[in-house]
């Protein structure tokens, strides 16, 4: 049992770690956006808020959990982390034409801590904290895009998203929600979803992986 809950442990502390910093390998991903994007990217048009224009990036909310089961010796295992945090440190612009999205020099830091909670064979056992502090330097990308309706935005580039949210997500997301306040806020919501198998010493566990991103923007 302690081999198992060591083990547990370990596993716990990777998985709240790769999500972070994007190591691990994705066999099962569904994003938003992904589909076919008729074009909508008529600015400024009556009674409705625009993309287009530049503005600053003011910060990243993000809200995730992971989960990782396995077995050993006849006892089943699960580990649940779940993390909120709001970037600081800010910096950088992101530019939208019609057709084109650029951003510039768009970085952040996160510093928060990862709750795990330990089960064994269904029970509670322990709880984990786990220290995460991140700075990410300066990141550039262009993408073109169409607009999906009235609040979806469709990337050609997956890598944008990537810059957009410092480097916290995979490049594979694609799509996102996007919604004003008032007259000089944006927010671009982000859903990452993915489900893959990561070995420890030979033995296979099962991550689940939920991340919300929700990047704030003020046009200037």
């Amino acid at each position: 049992m302690t081999k198992c809950y060591q083990l547990l442990l370990i596993v716990a502390v990777v998985i709240g770690m790769a999500a972070c910093q994007k190591e691990v390998n994705e066999n099962d991903i569904t994003n938003p956006g992904s589909g076919p994007a008729p074009a909508d990217t008529i600015p400024n048009a009556p009674g409705n808020n625009s993309e287009v224009g530049t503005w600053k990036f003011i910060s990243v909310r993000g809200t995730g959990s992971q989960t990782a089961t396995f077995s050993q010796s006849g006892a089943s295992a699960k580990a649940v982390t779940s993390t909120d945090f709001t970037s600081g440190n800010n910096s950088g612009t992101i530019t939208f034409d019609s057709f084109k999205m650029t951003a510039t020099n768009i970085a952040l830091s996160v510093n928060t801590t990862a709750k795990t909670l330990v089960y064994m064979n269904g029970v509670l056992f322990d709880s984990v904290q786990t220290p995460i502090s991140q700075t990410v330097p300066p990141q550039s990308a262009t993408s073109s895009y169409k607009k999906v309706g009235a609040d979806s935005l469709h990337f050609q580039d997956g890598a944008f998203l990537d810059a957009l949210t410092g480097g916290l997500l995979p490049n594979t997301p694609t799509g996102c929600k996007v919604a004003f306040e008032g007259t000089d806020i944006m927010k671009l919501t982000i859903v990452f979803d993915t489900v893959t198998t990561q070995d420890y010493q030979g033995i296979p566990a099962k991550l689940t992986i939920h991340t919300v991103l929700v990047a704030t923007l003020k046009k200037q």
